[in-house]
């Protein structure tokens, strides 16, 4: 409903009682019936183009694209001879309902090629419809004139209702003031618990920075006592380091026994059978390896 109705309330009432007003009065006054082919031609084409626009956002398909473009023309020119000719009105109206069958059973199977059951039968029905009123010898004028009516009456209290109900919204303060009074008090509630959330941050941010006040005077008693330290310790001590000197044996002036006590001490062997000057020759080649 709100999809045919305009924004404009004064708009939507002016219409409204233009359609209210052409379905009772034309329809007692036989001007439904006089331009009957007129009105239903009308109602064919709106109904053609909403089918083409609401369709044609949903096809990606170009040979479906093709089909539905067709249809448009074919519901056009049957809708314009139907007012020109003002005739056979139940002949048009089955070429246009029989087309829309067509269309839809090609699109589907082209777009899709899914067949759903509801879908295909609604189809099946347009098609048999359009057959039944283009072939049948049906004289149903007073039942369209009355469905014209009453769909001309249908729409205008569409439009009625939709002038009016702004009218009625706006004669109700009471109603008003509660929707108002319960958004100040969500608004109230929302700044309420935005305030509680903010005093815990508050809190949490306080205890934090009275940590690291604790931390930081910590850290500074701790480098006193460090530095304390270090001018309490005293240096070590340099250490000399000892080298044994080694006193020179002068071999000369010992005696063969003396000698040969020395190469024992030192693990020569075979100096029993040497003489002083032997000894000390040997003594000296050991001192050189």
């Amino acid at each position: 409903m709100e999809k045919i109705v305009f924004k404009n309330k004064y708009l939507n009432i002016v219409i409204g009682v233009i359609l209210v007003l052409l379905a009772g009065l034309g329809y007692f006054l036989g001007w439904v019936e006089d331009f009957l082919p007129f009105f239903i031609g009308s109602i064919l084409i709106l109904l053609s183009l909403k089918r083409f626009i609401f369709t044609y956002k949903k096809i990606i398909s170009k040979n479906a694209t093709l089909i539905l473009v067709i249809e448009l023309i074919l519901d056009f020119v049957f809708a314009g001879l139907l007012i020109y000719l003002k005739d056979n009105v139940e002949l048009f109206i089955g070429l246009i309902v029989y087309i829309r069958g067509v269309s839809y059973l090609l699109i589907n199977y082209i777009a899709t090629r899914k067949i759903k059951l509801l879908q295909y039968i609604m189809n099946i029905g347009y098609v048999t419809i359009g057959a039944f009123l283009m072939f049948y010898p049906l004289d149903s004028v007073t039942a369209i004139v009355i469905t014209v009516s009453l769909l001309f009456l249908l729409v205008g209290a569409i439009f009625l209702q939709a002038g009016i109900k702004p009218f009625v919204k706006s004669k109700d303060p009471l109603k008003k003031a509660k929707e108002r009074e319960k958004v100040q008090e969500k608004l109230v509630k929302k700044q309420e618990k935005v305030e509680d959330k903010l005093d815990k941050l508050e809190v949490k941010a306080t205890k934090v920075a009275e940590e690291n006040k604790k931390i930081v005077e910590e850290s500074k008693i701790i480098q006193k006592e460090l530095e304390k330290t270090k001018g309490s310790v005293k240096p070590k001590p340099k250490v000399e380091e000892v080298t044994p000197k080694i006193q020179k044996i002068n071999y000369e002036e010992k005696s063969l026994t003396e000698l040969k006590a020395i190469a024992r001490e030192r693990n020569l062997e075979g100096v029993s059978q040497l003489n002083k000057a032997q000894l000390i020759a040997k003594l000296k080649e050991e001192k050189n390896k």
